[in-house]
């Protein structure tokens, strides 16, 4: 491990834990500094959380439309024409 950083002034986090002696976890918690960009993220939450919620409602219908309208309209037009081939 080198001793010198790239970027001064950065925290190092590969030193090693205290009680083990393994390296610790360099999992860093976010802070937020002013009350526009905690707004600024619940939108862009709830804007993602709103788009897979979309998606999911039209492929449900899309579904539910294949399944009671143009599958039952196909299976009739197949008998159909096996009745007319036979």
């Amino acid at each position: 491990m080198t001793n010198q950083k790239k970027y001064p002034g950065t925290p190092v986090y590969h030193n090693l834990s205290a009680r083990k002696g393994r390296q610790a976890t360099n999992s860093v918690t976010r802070q937020m500094r002013i009350p526009a960009e905690i707004e600024r993220e619940n939108q862009t939450r709830a804007f993602k959380a709103g788009l897979v919620l979309g998606i999911g409602i039209a492929s449900l219908v899309f579904g539910l439309i294949l399944w009671l309208w143009v599958v039952p309209t196909m299976d009739a037009a197949v008998a159909t024409a096996q009745g007319m081939v036979s």
